[in-house]
């Protein structure tokens, strides 16, 4: 198949930012409260991932957006190439 492709480029992909992980049992998450703090393994120093359809695609940091700075966004420092992907799975 060896037409134009040009139309992937249109195609929509879920993205998140991930602040980072922790394992919960789950009597540990039944008996969370309001207020409760989680800590995460990530150092607070440390770049956050960007996932793209779940396969880290680029790090960054985290930014203040919006007229009133109202919200988060992610200011990319660095993309991810395929071969760093594939190390990191391993």
């Amino acid at each position: 198949m060896a037409g134009n492709v040009t139309f992937l480029n249109e195609l929509q992909v879920e993205v998140t930012v991930e602040l980072g992980r922790t394992r919960l049992t789950v009597r540990e998450l039944a008996e969370m409260a309001e207020g409760q703090v989680i800590e995460l393994d990530q150092a607070a120093d440390k770049p956050l991932a960007l996932l793209a359809s779940g396969q880290i695609f680029a790090r960054g940091e985290l930014v203040m957006v919006g007229e009133n700075g109202d919200r988060l966004g992610l200011r990319i420092t660095e993309m991810v190439s395929t071969e760093a992907q594939l190390a990191e799975s391993a």
